[in-house]
């Protein structure tokens, strides 16, 4: 059985920020939003086939359907793409009349899964459900699941699931699950539909900052944030927070809420907030989310992060400071970084920057948003501790942190 995947898209990806300014650092107890937007969920469904006689399960996407009615899913395909799923020991006992079979679960994505954010398990684990069946296909009988961990509600009613309570990186295989079915002597051959539903971690990178745009016109209105998606999913930032952060301590949560707009930032895509959308007031940058007045990164030393909302607590996605503003926040020039898998958090350090004399925007100033950075450095060889891998060139690819940080 190989290659059934589906994630549910409320995620996030840690990565903390080490102060070198203690006030620019300081995360007061504001309180959250009141509305919390529920985050996009993303579906990809196996059709799995079975023998009793020769012992075997073999599984293959399914052809692209339709969500369930009044659900915030998305029916995607995408074979050996994100997860495989193998069996092994494939066993009948015509006595008991028990078909049963080991499967693992092996996350193919650079996020990782069975987690929000790479360190905080997912407490419902990762689920695969019974989407259909099993269903006689040869034969007679009646097939029933015998051994399932729960059943639920995922896309229909009183689906039977099983649960690998296990945080997967990249490329990491669960244990093995010991699935039974019952089914009667006088079925031959069957087929049933199976769907994964999990938390993914968001590899969004803070890749770009302009803090001090050109020109005074634009001084309060020109700020702007580029972020950089890394992972295999795309990402909806529909219900995100973000905010920045003064000498005083953190602003208040602002979240990000715009039905009308596109929010989702493919793998590999470019984001940008800022103040506005208007081009006049912004100095030209393709403002893509609007934080109006919620964000005013100062000329002097700051901080910026964005984060998911979970439960009554938030956890970072990423987060970067600065203290040095002659470095940071030259008039009119961007902060870039080098490569979307380095350490970003200290923007004043050598992992950033600053953005080309050729590199020019409007007239706000020197940047490249939207488009890959003017000092991208590629070909890096980078180790993630969380992740456990290493990755070559990894300008699209994943990003972890040693530190991830939950508040």
């Amino acid at each position: 059985m190989e290659n059934l995947s589906r994630y549910r898209g409320i995620a996030a990806g840690a990565l903390a920020g080490v102060c070198v300014v203690v006030a620019a650092c300081v995360d007061t107890n504001a309180p959250l939003p009141s509305a919390q937007v529920s985050s996009k969920k993303s579906l990809t469904e196996l059709v799995c086939k079975a023998s009793i006689a020769t012992r075997s399960v073999s599984c293959e996407p399914a052809s692209r359907v339709a969500a369930p009615v009044g659900s915030n899913a998305e029916i995607l395909t995408g074979q050996n793409t994100y997860v495989r799923l193998t069996s092994s020991n494939v066993f009948y006992d015509s006595g008991t009349q028990i078909f049963q079979f080991d499967v693992t679960v092996q996350n193919l994505s650079n996020e990782a899964i069975g987690t929000p954010d790479g360190v905080v398990a997912d407490p419902q684990g990762i689920q695969v459900f019974f989407a259909g069946g099993p269903t006689v296909t040869g034969g007679s009988g009646t097939i029933s699941v015998a051994n399932a961990d729960g059943v639920g509600s995922f896309t229909g009613a009183s689906q039977p699931y099983f649960a690998y309570h296990q945080i997967l990186p990249t490329n990491a295989v669960s244990d093995s699950k010991t699935w039974q079915l019952s089914i009667p002597p006088t079925a031959t051959t069957f087929t049933f539909g199976l769907l994964i539903e999990t938390d993914i971690q968001y590899l969004l990178v803070i890749n770009e900052v302009m803090v001090n745009p050109s020109g005074n016109t634009i001084e309060s209105t020109g700020d702007w944030v580029e972020v950089y998606n890394a992972g295999s999913h795309s990402v909806n930032l529909q219900g995100l927070v973000l905010a920045d952060s003064a000498a005083s301590g953190r602003r208040p949560y602002h979240l990000i809420n715009d039905t009308d707009a596109n929010l989702t930032i493919p793998s590999g895509g470019y984001f940008v907030l800022g103040s506005t959308k208007n081009t006049v007031s912004n100095g030209g940058v393709p403002v893509d989310y609007a934080w109006g007045g919620a964000v005013a990164l100062a000329s002097s030393l700051d901080a910026f992060k964005i984060a998911r909302v979970f439960g009554t607590d938030t956890l970072t996605i990423d987060r970067t400071q600065y203290a040095n503003a002659s470095i940071s926040a030259a008039d009119g020039v961007s902060r870039e970084l080098k490569n979307p898998a380095l350490d970003n958090s200290n923007m004043d350090g050598s992992n950033w920057g600053s953005a080309s004399v050729t590199s020019v925007y409007g007239t706000g100033g020197r940047g490249t948003p939207k488009a890959q950075n003017s000092s991208f450095t590629p070909n890096l060889m980078v180790e993630f501790p969380i992740l456990g891998s290493r990755l070559t060139d990894p300008g699209r690819q994943a990003r972890g942190s040693a530190t991830p940080s939950r508040e």
